[in-house]
């Protein structure tokens, strides 16, 4: 598996993740590199969201090191909890205004989802991100009952 590495900066947008490059370039002008649609997704922090990183990317033994940031911040959490990530589905209505009960149940669950890996800089830049997310994410179900409804309904028993 090859990661890609960016510096991005990530507005919550009304359902959407919208992310940002930052290049040295465009100190000024970022370059809008993504839109993630929260419908559909989950967000996945700490030990299991580090077990998603590639081989060899992740050692659980090593020793949480203390880090100081430009803005006087001072951390030493481990590894795990400065990770969360978002799993999604692409969604064709992305970056027009469809109500999310408008926009159609896929027809299997299975589909290949995509994957965000975040790094943050302390645990509770962490968690404030996957409170965030997570209550986006619950506003969008929310606001969809018929939609959510549907979609419970398509992993239906199966017969044997």
């Amino acid at each position: 598996m090859n990661m890609d590495y960016r510096l991005v900066q990530m507005f919550l947008v009304s359902g959407k993740l919208v992310l940002y490059q930052i290049t040295r370039k465009s100190a000024l002008h970022h370059r809008q590199t993504k839109i993630i649609s929260l419908l559909d997704a989950y967000v996945c922090s700490g030990y299991f969201a580090a077990l998603t990183l590639p081989e060899g990317q992740y050692n659980p033994a090593a020793p949480a090191t203390p880090r100081r940031y430009q803005d006087g911040l001072e951390a030493d959490d481990a590894e795990e909890d400065t990770l969360f990530t978002i799993w999604y589905r692409r969604q064709k209505a992305t970056a027009t205004d469809v109500p999310a009960s408008e926009i159609p149940v896929p027809k299997t669950l299975s589909v290949k989802r995509k994957l965000v890996i975040c790094r943050t800089r302390s645990r509770l830049e962490r968690d404030t991100w996957c409170w965030a997310l997570n209550c986006e994410i619950e506003k969008i179900v929310r606001l969809a009952k018929t939609r959510e409804d549907m979609l419970r309904a398509t992993g239906g028993i199966l017969d044997i």
